[in-house]
């Protein structure tokens, strides 16, 4: 390994969960299921649940250079290198749930949750409404959980998540995938359809079953479709058994024929799958191709803390094994991973940084700490628990014996905002934080955040390697009325004599 290989083995990564500034809030339990945009609208006075942020249900596409992100609850990320988002605002901004877009000629469609068909003439809007969908009798209607799709023929298809009247699956309930063809002259006009694609089948298809482990053999749960084009094979992706558990999952059916027709589950199913630990389930989502005809799945984590549909989002690479399914080579990643354009064409599993977590499961010292809020679930890999310093704390540090000497080539901190509250404007703001190393017996600082002003729910910075034995973080513990709490500190890297020996 020569002397760049040493210091810079986590530059140019990304590390799950995704590092996205100014998360949207989360608007759950006030969510109108029936029709129309959301947009803005204020919590209501009957609503008593405690605030918080939530981001989801990502559909993603890549177009001249930059990937564009679409998630539940705000609108759009868009990014070159992964290495730095941008937040895009657009109008209407709140999808609700599920939003999918699709290039239709030289415009955009866009649909989500229960709501109508939109254009633009930009993937970032702003967004025209068209209407409700129409079957071909006329009867109009809006769709669950949609996916857009757009054959390399022109032609277009519309897949959604739908409840048969009279299910004769088991005990009375079922759901399943259904697709439509669309008029291409007239978009919101079904003109085939609908098409059952998946029917859930909990007792033979185990991803399906409702659980942390599965256990409900007798329900579960399918939702979020998502068509992929790759090689001529059509892919259809969707998620299961349920958004709320860390067994959250995306499977794969496949078809040779056509994108509404002769779909048959793949073997390797789940294609995504992680239960627990900082990136706890890997659900609704989509697969795209990337630079270099690369595909990238990305997903939804759950970290159901303050409420039960509180998330965030991953993604990971994904390959075509030999008969033509797929698959994610290195699984669900919780260690930095090298970004879209640098990662190999070709992923094997030692095609990675190969940096792993020095912090998992060390019991920390810290400067303080509120009852119940200690030290150690900082470091125990649950994004349901967190430390908090005392209130009176300004300055709080939190300081992780690395037991030996590592390289430390990256930071990632997944923050808890204590106390957010939109209607008394106690609003997310950045936080200032610095990681200090030790070694040979002297603190230094790695890296300095003290001025930072980006307002990141979730840190991820990487810097040239140093070889460190303790590693400290201190951050400003008030920030415009929030009080920060750590659900996850780690740092990641190698050891120290590994890198020596393969130098």
């Amino acid at each position: 390994m020569n002397q760049k290989k040493k210091k810079d083995f986590c530059l140019h990564t990304y590390c799950n969960p995704l590092s996205l500034p100014e998360l949207p809030r989360g608007t759950d339990d006030w969510m109108n299921a029936t029709h129309g945009i959301l947009g803005d609208t204020g919590k209501p006075e009957n609503v008593t649940g405690p605030d918080y942020r939530s981001i989801s249900d990502p559909t993603v596409f890549y177009e001249n250079g930059k990937w564009y992100l679409y998630p539940s609850y705000g609108m759009a990320w868009v990014t070159s290198d992964f290495e730095h988002w941008e937040h895009k605002r657009t109008t209407p901004y709140n999808p609700k749930y599920s939003p999918t877009i699709c290039r239709w000629r030289d415009k955009y469609l866009m649909t989500s949750w229960c709501c109508p068909l939109y254009v633009t003439d930009d993937p970032l809007g702003p967004f025209t409404e068209l209407g409700d969908f129409m079957m071909p009798d006329g009867t109009p209607f809006v769709p669950g959980d949609p996916g857009i799709f757009a054959d390399d023929d022109g032609r277009l298809y519309l897949y959604a998540v739908d409840c048969p009247p009279n299910p004769d699956t088991f005990e009375g309930f079922g759901l399943r995938i259904i697709g439509y063809e669309l008029d291409v002259e007239n978009p919101r006009q079904v003109v085939r359809g609908p098409v059952t694609l998946i029917d859930m089948d909990p007792v033979n298809k185990p991803w399906e079953r409702h659980g942390l482990y599965g256990q409900e053999i007798d329900f579960g749960w399918c939702e979020g479709p998502h068509m992929l084009k790759h090689n001529g094979r059509y892919y259809l992706i969707y998620a299961a058994p349920d958004t709320c558990d860390a067994s959250y999952c995306m499977a794969v059916y496949v078809s040779d024929v056509s994108p509404l027709d002769d779909f048959k589950p793949q073997k390797r199913n789940p294609l995504t799958f992680h239960r627990g630990g900082i990136v706890a389930g890997a659900g609704h989502g989509c697969v795209e191709h990337g630079s270099g005809n690369t595909l990238w799945a990305f997903f939804t984590i759950a970290a159901p803390y303050l409420h039960r549909y509180e998330r965030r989002i991953g993604m990971d690479r994904v390959d075509v094994d030999e008969n033509g399914e797929l698959y994610c080579p290195i699984g669900v990643s919780d260690v930095p991973q090298y970004v879209p354009g640098v990662s190999p064409a070709k992923l094997t599993p030692d095609a990675t940084p190969g940096a792993l977590s020095l912090c998992a499961a060390v019991r920390p010292t810290a400067s303080s700490s509120r009852e119940g809020r200690d030290p150690v679930y900082a470091t125990d890999e649950n994004n349901l628990s967190f430390w908090q310093p005392a209130d009176d704390d300004a300055e709080p540090w939190l300081e992780c014996d690395l037991s030996g000497s590592f390289a430390v080539g990256a930071l990632r901190v997944f923050w808890r905002d204590v106390g957010l509250d939109y209607a008394k404007g106690v609003l997310p703001a950045p936080v200032h934080y610095a990681l200090q190393g030790y070694a040979h017996g002297a603190w230094f600082t790695i890296l300095d955040k003290m001025d930072n002003t980006a307002e990141m729910n979730i840190a991820y910075d990487t810097f040239p390697a140093v070889p460190c034995e303790k590693v400290r973080l201190r951050f400003i513990n008030e920030r415009g009325g929030l009080r920060t709490g750590v659900i996850d500190f780690t740092v990641f890297g190698l050891s120290a004599k590994r890198m020596e020996d393969d130098a």
